[in-house]
């Protein structure tokens, strides 16, 4: 059975300590720990196998899940249930913004790409920010062990949460 968190309190990293995490800064937590993991994974894509970081991150995507089973409070009957688990979400997350850092370092600052990936890592920081806040609020939950899906090996950017759009 999941903890209740106490009120007022939140054991999940905000949104900007999220995105320090994943963008390469020390951050604090297990959570953000593990999205750095995540995020340097992608980073070390391009020179390293590519079948052993997927491997990899579907591990850390793993325990992310399994941290957020154990901290946060358990889905209950009336509550909406998010389409996503918090390893995957972060997962897609710590992918934009490898991209994001990425074309930072490597492109032209004023290009279409450059506008539209740190467009979408923002999008993708505020899905995060209000996923937390839902959660603090008891609005809504994420989902029970028993309801986590298979991740795949590579996801696609994710349609903002309760479009009805599929990955």
């Amino acid at each position: 059975m999941r903890p209740q968190p106490a009120s007022g309190t939140s054991c999940l990293p905000t949104a900007t300590e999220l995105l320090y995490a994943v963008g390469g800064r020390r951050a604090e937590g297990p959570v953000c720990s593990l999205a750095s993991a995540l995020s340097e994974s992608y980073r070390l894509e391009a020179g390293l196998a590519g079948i052993r970081l997927q491997s990899r991150r579907r591990t850390l995507i793993a325990e992310i899940d399994a941290w957020s089973t154990q901290h946060l409070p358990a889905p209950t009957a009336g509550i909406r249930v998010y389409e996503r688990t918090l390893g995957e979400l972060i997962d897609v997350i710590a992918a934009g913004a490898a991209r994001a850092f990425h074309l930072l370092r490597h492109d032209d600052p004023a290009g279409e790409l450059m506008h539209f990936e740190w467009t979408r890592l923002a999008e993708l920081q505020l899905i995060y920010r209000d996923l937390v806040h839902d959660v603090e609020s008891g609005r809504c939950c994420l989902p029970s062990e028993q309801h986590l899906r298979v991740v795949p090996e590579r996801m696609p950017y994710p349609l903002p949460f309760g479009t009805g759009g599929s990955n």
